[in-house]
């Protein structure tokens, strides 16, 4: 086999041009590392693109099934308010048989957090990650508010199953749980109209509100009237007569 000696440099013309050969091999080299790098990194901002919209889509279809329930809710908050200012102090003027509450839609944000913890939001442009990234603090107010409001529902239950005068400790509990649903409900009413205001103008449009398990509800167990028995709720509101997921057993 022959060997090829590397030719003797006679000049400093043949010098620049062998230093020019192995600089635009270099060059050559660093651009389609660089470039293959690029097109993978285009890759990865995209699955997470992707990845953090749809979780942001499912968010938004919770929050529009829960807006479809907003005047149930009202309705129901109405219904107990009306009551107490009719029993004041005194006995109940008529008996609550399902009081209820609002249904219950826990918003994801585990894509989100994968994506930025693994870094690949920062492939993502900065205008994205702000208008990505504010869906993050939107479900934490909407689980905040959402988590108070049941704590609020869980103490005007207890007018199914009270017993005798209400009192005047009574009547300032059950009207201050009344005041703190009303409250949290404006909360959650104002917190989904950013979300879906935001999400509109990102092109992301919720689906049709499913429950955790996938299953539409129908209907949501606040819809139904204050004096159905509660037996007969919960028959209703599950397929094979067990208390349904997410509601008051």
């Amino acid at each position: 086999m022959d060997i090829h000696k590397p030719k003797p440099v006679h000049n400093w013309q043949e010098l620049l041009s062998e230093i020019g050969v192995v600089v635009i091999g270099i060059v050559i080299a660093l651009s389609l590392e660089e470039g293959l790098r690029a097109l993978h990194d285009r890759g990865i901002a995209s699955e997470a693109r992707e990845a953090v919209r749809e979780e942001i889509r499912q968010n938004l279809s919770f929050m529009a099934g829960r807006l479809e329930t907003q005047p149930c809710i009202e309705r129901r908050l109405d219904d107990l308010g009306r009551l107490l200012e009719a029993s004041r102090e005194g006995e109940l003027k008529f008996r609550p048989n399902w009081v209820s509450q609002p249904s219950v839609y826990f918003l994801s944000n585990q894509r989100w957090q994968a994506a930025a913890g693994s870094g690949r939001v920062s492939l993502l442009t900065t205008e994205e990650q702000g208008r990505l990234g504010v869906f993050s603090v939107i479900n934490a107010r909407f689980n905040d508010a959402e988590a108070r409001e049941q704590a609020a529902w869980s103490q005007l239950r207890g007018l199914e199953t009270w017993q005798g005068p209400l009192g005047s400790a009574g009547r300032v509990h059950f009207s201050a749980a009344l005041q703190d649903a009303r409250y949290e409900l404006w909360e959650t009413r104002i917190t989904i109209g950013l979300a879906l205001r935001l999400g509109d103008a990102l092109g992301i449009k919720p689906d049709k509100a499913r429950t955790m398990d996938g299953k539409y509800v129908v209907p949501h167990a606040i819809c139904l009237p204050i004096s159905t028995p509660r037996e007969q709720a919960l028959k209703t509101l599950s397929q094979d007569g067990s208390p349904p997921w997410g509601q008051p057993k």
